[in-house]
């Protein structure tokens, strides 16, 4: 058989990668169906922040938090974790967990009563990819 590996641009990729997944993991009889948390903060008919991640075997995983340049230090970001935590805590997730950079944000999960799991060095160079978590019980 000759297979041929490309880069995929337009497909649907993520859809038939995740199928795989899901049925590869409910043979195990962990299933994975990730249910979408998607929330956003609009000033003016504009997104002004915004987190997107997913809560799947009673997880909340935080995938991207941004909040507009001119906006951050307002607490919003903070109140989107938070609606996040709660949005996960209604789906009966005991943990939620994160990643960031060490030029980025780590302080900012701290504050929120994360405490970090792991470290990826230099990634990238000179810097540190950080994993963060939360007990959503306590």
């Amino acid at each position: 058989m000759n297979h041929q590996i490309s880069e995929a641009h337009h497909e649907p990729i993520e859809t038939a990668v995740t199928a795989i997944l899901s049925e590869n993991a409910a043979a195990t009889g962990f299933p994975y169906t990730p249910d979408p948390v998607k929330l956003k903060i609009v000033e003016s008919g504009t997104i002004i922040a915004g987190l997107v991640g997913f809560t799947c075997w009673d997880w909340l995983y935080i995938e991207t938090l941004a909040v507009d340049t001119d906006y951050r230090g307002q607490g919003l970001g903070r109140r989107l974790v938070l609606e996040a935590e709660r949005i996960a805590r209604a789906r009966n997730c005991h943990a939620a967990w994160v990643d960031t950079f060490s030029f980025q944000a780590p302080e900012f999960y701290t504050r929120l009563g994360y405490t970090s799991f792991g470290t990826l060095p230099d990634f990238p160079a000179g810097q540190q990819r950080i994993f963060f978590r939360k007990s959503l019980t306590e």
